[in-house]
């Protein structure tokens, strides 16, 4: 008779293994900061490196200046006067204004400084033309002198002197006078630059080469320049001694009036008193600058 096995209560039934296809649960850090990090990183690398080149590229800042005269030595006699004209370059890398002023004036000389022109503000390698003027005592006697300033305001160390000789040692000749007809020497020079346009100076030729476009030694003459009925409108207008009308522009023809023989006198003349503020002249619409020598009254 076959005996009955007893099982134990309580054995535990083997583990039956389940393949399920479920995702396994994985746990990893945020990178999400870490990027964000890293691209603030670079940003400010690429920044600093950009500023940094700026810096690198920037031009250097200089200042400077550089002053001259049209012509340098005139003759005046004693309590009577001269005209120079100062030619201020701007020698530095930006803009710059500059302050003319007497420096120096071992001739006594009475010196006024066209007005309105004491300051001048001058791009970079630029010119401005100024007229200066230079009265002797009556008791002024030999060559004498004085010295002008140009200073750069922006950094005073940089200056820029010319001298002024005169002759006093010199007896002008007779007056001019409304309906004259004379000879001079000239040259005359835009107001906006400085460029030499035409000149009948020799001294001017050999020695002034900042000139305008087209102006070169196939301009060059010396010969005097003959003007006929000085400061006149018309025959008889306004003086009787006119025997008809001005032959040059006025600007320059009135200048002529009232100088003397021997003198040297300068003028600064609007286009309108020029060639015209428009037209087909390739000075109109120009401020002029003449210097003028009263050679003779014929």
């Amino acid at each position: 008779m076959a005996k009955r096995v007893r099982r134990k209560k309580g054995a535990a039934k083997a583990a039956i293994p389940t393949y399920e296809n479920s995702p396994i649960k994985e746990s990893r850090p945020d990178t999400r900061p870490a990027l964000i990090a890293l691209l603030l990183v670079v940003l400010l690398i690429g920044s600093g490196l950009y500023l940094t080149s700026i810096i690198e590229e920037a031009p250097e800042v200089s200042y400077g200046v550089n002053a001259t005269l049209l012509t340098d030595m005139h003759n005046a006699e004693p309590g009577a006067s001269t005209d120079f004209i100062v030619i201020v370059r701007n020698i530095g890398s930006i803009t710059d204004t500059f302050q003319i002023g007497v420096k120096s004036n071992d001739g006594g000389f009475n010196i006024e400084i066209e007005e309105g022109y004491q300051t001048v503000t001058v791009g970079k390698d630029e010119r401005v033309p100024i007229i200066v003027n230079v009265e002797t005592s009556s008791s002024a006697s030999g060559l004498l002198y004085a010295y002008l300033e140009v200073r750069s305001t922006n950094d005073i160390t940089k200056s820029s002197d010319v001298k002024l000789n005169v002759n006093t040692d010199y007896d002008f000749g007779n007056q001019t006078v409304t309906g004259n007809s004379v000879e001079v020497h000239y040259a005359g020079i835009l107001a906006s630059n400085a460029k030499l346009f035409d000149s009948s100076m020799e001294y001017i030729w050999d020695n002034y080469m900042h000139r305008k476009d087209g102006v070169s030694e196939g301009n060059r003459h010396t010969d005097t320049l003959p003007a006929d009925n000085i400061g006149c409108d018309g025959e008889g207008y306004p003086s009787e001694n006119c025997k008809g009308s001005r032959g040059m522009i006025k600007g320059f023809d009135n200048k002529m009036v009232g100088m003397y023989e021997g003198q040297h006198l300068a003028i600064r003349i609007p286009a309108k008193d020029a060639y015209g503020e428009t037209g087909a002249h390739d000075l109109a619409g120009q401020d002029l600058i003449f210097e003028i020598e009263m050679v003779a009254i014929s």
